[in-house]
Order: C-alpha cells, then sequence, then structure tokens
C-alpha cells in the first residue's frame, strides 16, 4: 500500500521523484498545501534514493493527506475498497460475456496478488453459480490454484461454507462438479449440509460414492451414509479400516469413523474403542477436532460412558487455536449440558448453559444443533408453558429435517 500511496503523490506534482532535486521540491509542495514541513531527507529514503527504511506513521498520515485523505488509515481503507469494486467489475463483465479466458487469467492474477484470493474465489464461484455457467466452473476447480491442500483448513471451511449457503437455494447441479476433486474436497467435504442429508445433500453422496472418488472422499461419503440411516432408524453397517490409514484421517474425519462404532446395533466397548482411538491420536492440538463428531453421538445414542470419557479427555483450559475450533467447543458444551442433566447436576448444568450458544454453531449444522438444544431446553423446562415453547420448535424442526430418530416420543422420553 506503501508504493500505491508513492504512486499517487507523483500523480499529484505531474512527474516522478527520480533526483534529491525531486524530493526538495515535493517538500516544499507539502509545506504549501499543508503547512507541514516534510524532509526532503525523509522523502529521499522513502523513494528509495539513499537506503531504503520503512517510513514512520507520521510522514505516511503527511503524504495521504498530500494527496486528500485524513489520514494514511484512511487511504488504506479507499484503496482496498477501490480494489475490491475494480475486481468485482471485473469479475461480472467476464462472466457475464462468457469470456473463459479472460476469467482464467483473472485468478492467475489474484493468486499472484495481495488480494484475498479465497474471497475472490467465493464471490466468482458465486457468480457462475448464478448464471448456471458450471462448466466455466469445473473448468476452474481443476486448476492447480484450487488443490484443496493449497489452502488453510480455515480457508477452506470459508469458501466450502460461503459457497454452500448458495448452493442450498441451487442444489441441482450437473454430475461434472460432483466428479471434480477439488469441487467435492473445496465445497462437498466442507460444508456438511445435515439440514439436507434427506435432500439434495444425500443425492449428491449416493452420486459421489459411485464415482470412484479419493479415498478419503469415499470413507467420508459412507459414513455420512450410514449415520443417515441411523437418523432415519434404519440398519447401520460398520466402516472398517485398517490402523496404518486411520492414523492418515483428517481429524474430524477420523472423529466420524470412530463415532460409527457406537451408531451400529450390536453392542461395543466403550472405554476399549476409545482407548485404541486415542492411542492412534495422542495430538493434545487437535484433540477436540478428533472428538468432534463424537460429541453430536453421545448425545444422539445417549451414551453416558462416551459422554464422561469426552469430559475427561477434553481440557478447556486450552484454547481453540483455529477460529472453526469454536464450533468444536460449542458442540462440546452442548454435550456437557446433556451430561450433567442426566447426572442431575444443576450447578455444570448452569456453567455449560452460560458457554453454550446457538450463535456460535456451523451454518451447515445449525438446524442439526438447535432440534439437540431444544431437546435440553423441554427436559430443562420448569414450566408448562417453557416446555411448549421447546416442543414447539423441537416439532418445526423435526418436519424440515425428516429424520425418522427426532419423533415426538424421543423428546418426551430422552431424559425420564
Amino acid at each position: 500500500m506503501i508504493d500505491v500511496l508513492k504512486n499517487r503523490v507523483e500523480k499529484k506534482i505531474g512527474g516522478t521523484i527520480k533526483t534529491r532535486g525531486d524530493c526538495e521540491l515535493l517538500s516544499n509542495a507539502i509545506t504549501e498545501t499543508l503547512d507541514i514541513d516534510i524532509s526532503y531527507n525523509t522523502l529521499r529514503r522513502m523513494y528509495g534514493l539513499v537506503p531504503y527504511t520503512k517510513p514512520n506513521t507520521k510522514t505516511l498520515n503527511t503524504l495521504s493527506q498530500f494527496v486528500g485523505y485524513k489520514n494514511y488509515a484512511d487511504f488504506s481503507q479507499n484503496q482496498e475498497d477501490k480494489e475490491k469494486i475494480d475486481l468485482s467489475r471485473l469479475i461480472y463483465k467476464a462472466v457475464y460475456v462468457n469470456n473463459q479466458q479472460a476469467v482464467l487469467e483473472l485468478i492467475k492474477k489474484t493468486k499472484n496478488s495481495n488480494e484475498n484470493f479465497i474471497s475472490f474465489i467465493v464471490k466468482l464461484t458465486r457468480e457462475l453459480i448464478h448464471n448456471k455457467n458450471y462448466r466455466l466452473l469445473d473448468e476452474i476447480f481443476k486448476l492447480k490454484a484450487l488443490n484443496f491442500f493449497n489452502f488453510p483448513y480455515s480457508d477452506a471451511l470459508y469458501l466450502g461454507n460461503s459457497v454452500g449457503l448458495l448452493l442450498r437455494q441451487k442444489p441441482k447441479i450437473p454430475d461434472l462438479l460432483l466428479k471434480n476433486t477439488n469441487f467435492v474436497r473445496c465445497i462437498y467435504l466442507t460444508f456438511v449440509d445435515y439440514s439436507f442429508l434427506n435432500g439434495y445433500y444425500g443425492e449428491w453422496t449416493k452420486v459421489i460414492v459411485n464415482t470412484k472418488p479419493k479415498l478419503e472422499v469415499k470413507i467420508f461419503s459412507s459414513l455420512l451414509l450410514e449415520f443417515r440411516n441411523f437418523l432415519n432408524q434404519k440398519s447401520v453397517k460398520e466402516i472398517k479400516l485398517n490402523l496404518s490409514t486411520v492414523s492418515k484421517l483428517h481429524p474430524i474425519l477420523s472423529s466420524r469413523l470412530v463415532s460409527n462404532k457406537f451408531l451400529i446395533s450390536a453392542p461395543v466397548n466403550t472405554i476399549k474403542v476409545l482407548d485404541d482411538y486415542f492411542k492412534i491420536h495422542t495430538q493434545k492440538s487437535t484433540r477436540i477436532d478428533h472428538c468432534y463428531e463424537l460429541f453430536t453421538t453421545a448425545i444422539l445414542t445417549k451414551n453416558l460412558t462416551l459422554m464422561e470419557y469426552l469430559i475427561k479427555e477434553i481440557n478447556l483450559n486450552n484454547k481453540a487455536e483455529n477460529y472453526y475450533q469454536k464450533y468444536h467447543l460449542n458442540s462440546f458444551y452442548l454435550m456437557n449440558l446433556f451430561y450433567f442433566k442426566l447426572t442431575k447436576n444443576n450447578k455444570m448444568q448452569k456453567k455449560y448453559n452460560g458457554l453454550f450458544s446457538v450463535d456460535a454453531c456451523v451454518d451447515s449444522y445449525e438446524d442439526f444443533i438447535i432440534i439437540l438444544h431444544q431437546i435440553y431446553l423441554f427436559g430443562a423446562a420448569k414450566t408448562h408453558n417453557n416446555k411448549e415453547v421447546s416442543k414447539k420448535k423441537y416439532t418445526q424442526l423435526s418436519a424440515q429435517l425428516n429424520f425418522a430418530l427426532f419423533s415426538e416420543d424421543f423428546l418426551q422420553e430422552y431424559f425420564d
């Protein structure tokens, strides 16, 4: 941004700053315009005529005022806004005229610039979906720049959740995108839409399973279909993998895999399963991620042993290292509400009731988390009116999600 400011200064005075004399003229111009003294030596250093040193805040503010802004912060914000507007205009134009080459060049240019690349891809993807230009979208997600493993996980989540919300409105996409590895990893795997497991997202899953996907995608899709079976009160098949494969899975996928063991109808030794699981996954920094799906599973199966084990396993003194882990912690807080309600510990219920927040749910899980919360609120309600409020909300969500598990009996009998 400093280079942009230097260029704006040169543009205002109508020439480039190449000599000591140029710096002296600029110094005089600033004094005459603003009545602020700035040393020509300071300007020489800034423009690299002598060994460069980063200009201080006062110098940046003075030059920003010289070109018409309040201060450097005001200048920077205006330039960022202008770049975003210019980029948006280029995106809209390229998509409107269906200029594939122009779009691909924009991606390359943005990838190599300071522009937020993920925000750019989100905007471009949403525009292409809006225009139903799925073939170009397929070509874009085949680019090396869109390789899922090139992104930090938090960026991949931002991309997936931003695009996923739009796809809820336009879920009928061609199979070519569901065969596109990067699209599947960046969108399908990150925006896990529990609200539509019995709708478009479940249909996507069945298509993807049959396209011979990459191993982790196949594992995820298979587990998701079994989870859907559980919610629809159908027979659940155990997905078995060797330990060497399990150890290489993403932490959240690992938690989904071990959760599958608690959904099958056959008896399971909870302690042994968890002991074996954490012998493989010993990393403390990702412990909350390795437990994520287990929190929901523990609630759905009312497995007190599983809840108690997880409560001992999670150290609340460890702060979430990544922003998405706050969602994982929020699910942990919800599980604690259920555990301490079931064990009749009112003091701890009060603690976790203050920690849990419906607003801290990831978008694709929101309805699912809310319906679980309504079960807790129904059980914890002190008055008939409060029970009826929770029951009404639960019934509405149950009809919307359309899972057989969430019957009125499940609500009424959970804490009995």
